[in-house]
């Protein structure tokens, strides 16, 4: 304690130390806060300086960035034959309506599920109230749909001839390409893109007088498998009455596929 304050009264000697104390305390914040711009400039300016650095672009001298593309198409015959089915009934009571649905539906399961390499799916089963326009009365109508499919084209037609004797009528009928078909094509697409991408790069490494290239960050994009339209159940009504009942028939069409891939590589000196 210095002299000036051991001859003050108590009174004022305390009020002399806390005078003292603030003051020594508004030095120390007067010193962080001239010290504080220079550890946040510190802190910050570093890591932000590192992110913007991308490694591809600093490269050696002699080194060259080549963005490539490549694509594969193929025309794939369809080999999985759909077809949908439904039956629809009116009348007066709707239990008779769902108790046909009900009975027809069963009868055309079980024949789907007896029959060797057919997958059988039910659709939506849907009852409700119709008013007829001349006579005012009101009916109930209801249908249920049913999808059968096969790679075994010749089974799904016969298949689809017993259902429409059973009372069913054909919505549609069509051609696609099998998932696991389309999954092959596409992985043998991919391998002959790639070598082209990389004999492309190689092309353009030696025309540049690079030794060679190396693919960095490849992409590869495919399409997938088109939609195939089906035939409108009015059309093929009209078709089915205006002839005896037959088993349908249906050709296969083609589905082409692509596959694109694009990369970044580098050509080396």
């Amino acid at each position: 304690m210095n002299e000036y304050a051991r001859t003050q009264p108590p009174s004022a000697q305390s009020f002399t130390n806390r005078v003292l104390r603030i003051t020594k305390e508004i030095s120390t914040m007067k010193h962080l806060i001239r010290t504080l711009p220079a550890l946040a400039l510190l802190a910050f300016s570093t890591p932000a300086g590192a992110q913007v650095q991308d490694p591809i672009l600093t490269l050696p001298d002699g080194q060259v960035i080549l963005n490539i593309s490549a694509e594969e198409r193929k025309e794939v015959e369809q080999d999985l034959l759909v077809g949908t089915l439904s039956y629809i009934v009116t009348d007066r009571d709707s239990g008779q309506v769902q108790n046909k649905i009900n009975t027809v539906m069963a009868r055309a399961v079980k024949a789907a599920k007896d029959t060797e390499n057919i997958k059988v799916n039910t659709g939506a089963y849907r009852v409700y109230e119709i008013t007829d326009q001349r006579s005012k009365e009101t009916k109930w109508r209801g249908q249920q749909s049913l999808t059968i499919k096969s790679m075994d084209s010749d089974t799904v037609l016969e298949l689809s001839g017993k259902l429409q004797k059973m009372g069913l009528t054909m919505n549609g009928l069509n051609y696609t390409l099998a998932p696991e078909t389309a999954i092959d094509v596409q992985d043998s697409l991919m391998e002959a893109a790639l070598k082209q991408l990389q004999d492309r790069a190689n092309r353009a490494a030696k025309a540049l007088g690079k030794s060679g290239a190396e693919l960095r960050e490849v992409n590869v994009n495919s399409s997938g498998v088109p939609y195939q339209p089906m035939m409108r159940a009015s059309a093929m009504k009209m078709e089915m009455a205006a002839a005896p009942m037959a088993a349908p028939v249906a050709a296969a069409g083609e589905t082409t596929l692509t596959l694109n891939v694009n990369a970044r590589a580098i050509l080396k000196p």
